[in-house]
């Protein structure tokens, strides 16, 4: 699973996706997790504009894989 390090990296994986959630994750490098969440903020904006939710995540050495559902 390739880690991504910049917010326009994962939109365009969140863009690219050609299924449902179920079968999407998002690995995050650390670095993009930013003291104010402004970083999460985009990244969950475009996830919510799918049709999607966090469904929770794992922490590994050095980056977050988040994991999706549909909206409830």
């Amino acid at each position: 699973m390739e880690i991504t390090t910049s917010v326009e990296e994962a939109l365009e994986l969140i863009n690219a996706h050609p299924g449902g959630p179920e079968s999407f994750q998002l690995c995050q490098s650390d670095s993009l997790l930013d003291p104010v969440g402004i970083n999460m903020a985009i990244i969950t904006d475009r996830i919510l504009g799918r049709g999607w939710q966090p469904a929770g995540f794992a922490q590994k050495d050095g980056c977050r894989i988040f994991s999706y559902q549909e909206l409830d």
